[in-house]
């Protein structure tokens, strides 16, 4: 999940993301909300498990 929020908000802040996520438990959506680093519908877009395979989703 770190991987697909890497282009947008940057390897370093992605890697520290994993590693909160990681040691607090967490997920990886729940640490991005709590820092409001991306808005919750270009999140759920981003970390869409379907789009990352290629399978996108029709509406």
């Amino acid at each position: 999940m770190a991987t697909a929020i890497s282009p947008i908000l940057g390897y370093q802040k992605s890697a520290s993301i994993a590693k909160q996520a990681l040691h607090e438990e967490k997920t990886i959506r729940e640490i991005v909300l709590e820092q409001k680093l991306m808005d919750p519908e270009k999140l759920d877009v981003v970390l869409d498990p379907m789009r990352m395979v290629g399978m996108i989703r029709s509406a």
